[in-house]
């Protein structure tokens, strides 16, 4: 009857592309990370898939047993993780990562995530898991590791003091700081870690460190730090900003560095009074003006002139800045100094004459 043949279904077509659960596996597996496996938990024996069979480096042909899996855990690992068959016999589910060893003694880490599926009783009967292998990701994490010692490890031997400080240039993590100078957390917080450091140091210290965080620039000076002991010491100060992904600050992270010699430690050196005469060459101070017109003519920014000089862009500021009461050393004035003649300035002293320049 007509009405009959309007009831019959259309044949069933396929959808074009349409794939079963078991290509997406296979998808999977072939990665060679992941594997399946599922069993009767009343049984021994269990059926794996040939993902699982590659991780645990098995000829497929091999007769897998709950006994066999346990066996190739690490003995290290045996004690924690040999329970797991009869964890999910009872029941609960299962999420372990632990060491297995292969028939050809090579070392794995793997992660394994299995359920139990209870029965029409409520009593668990068939067990279901899965198995990552993760050792890369634990290679990886060792190697970290392996790199913070290392870091840790050259800090203590080099450095007396390591910091982190807040992006806007306050302390965060001094505890070495704290220790060495005996300031509470509360006593160093704002600009109370000056305090530690010499009256005389510290104006140009706080220039220093003012002038990194407002130009995201490496910091580097030298102070004395008056140490718990009552004795003040020389140190040199390093830190660089740690950038985030926008090019904003994070954090400042740096250094406090022993600065030994004799000269260096309690109470300065008397200086040596000059010997008469000119100075020697290459010697002599710069104006800021010298150095603002050098810079001029040679065509450099403040910060390509400090990378020349290998010196910080305050440094190059204070060179600048007629009004800086903080002069950098001879040393730091030299090093600009020589980075501007490479670009063909020559600096003039003539007895009598304002200091000049010009063009080799």
């Amino acid at each position: 009857m007509p009405t009959r043949a309007l009831m019959r279904a259309p044949p069933t077509q396929a959808a074009p592309h349409a794939f079963s659960s078991r290509h997406f596996l296979k998808l999977i597996e072939d990665t060679g990370k992941v594997g399946f496996w599922s069993s009767d938990l009343h049984s021994e024996r269990l059926t794996a898939s040939p993902g699982l069979y590659r991780i645990l480096g098995l000829d497929p042909a091999t007769e897998m047993t709950f006994g066999f899996g346990l066996d190739m855990i690490h003995p290290d690992d045996q004690a924690a993780h040999r329970d797991q068959i009869e964890v999910l016999r009872s029941g609960q589910a299962v999420s372990r990562e632990f060491r297995i060893v292969r028939p050809d003694r090579t070392q794995r880490w793997i992660l394994h995530h299995a359920e139990a599926i209870l029965g029409p009783d409520g009593a668990p009967c068939r067990g279901m898991g899965v198995v990552f292998d993760v050792t890369a990701q634990h290679d990886a994490a060792r190697a970290l590791l392996q790199r913070h010692d290392r870091l840790n490890a050259l800090i203590a031997a080099t450095a007396s003091v390591f910091w982190v400080n807040k992006a806007n240039g306050e302390p965060s993590e001094m505890p070495q700081w704290m220790a060495l100078t005996g300031q509470t957390h509360t006593q160093m917080q704002g600009l109370g870690w000056l305090d530690a450091v010499h009256p005389d140091d510290r104006p140009r210290t706080l220039a220093a460190w003012t002038t990194a965080v407002e130009h995201t620039a490496p910091y580097n000076t030298d102070y004395r730090v008056l140490c718990a002991d009552g004795i003040y010491r020389w140190f040199n100060a390093r830190g660089a900003p740690v950038l985030n992904r926008d090019g904003s600050v994070r954090e400042w992270v740096g250094v406090c560095l022993n600065v030994p010699g004799r000269t260096r430690y309690g109470a300065a050196a008397p200086e040596t009074p000059p010997a008469p005469g000119p100075a020697p060459a290459g010697t002599e101070g710069l104006t800021p003006g010298q150095v603002r017109a050098a810079r001029g003519m040679a065509g450099l920014s403040k910060e390509e002139l400090a990378r020349l000089a290998d010196v910080s862009i305050s440094t190059v500021n204070r060179l600048e800045d007629s009004g800086s009461v903080v002069r950098p050393r001879a040393d730091t004035v030299l090093a600009v100094r020589r980075a501007l003649e490479r670009t063909g300035i020559v600096f003039t002293f003539e007895p009598g004459v304002k200091p000049g320049l010009r063009e080799a």
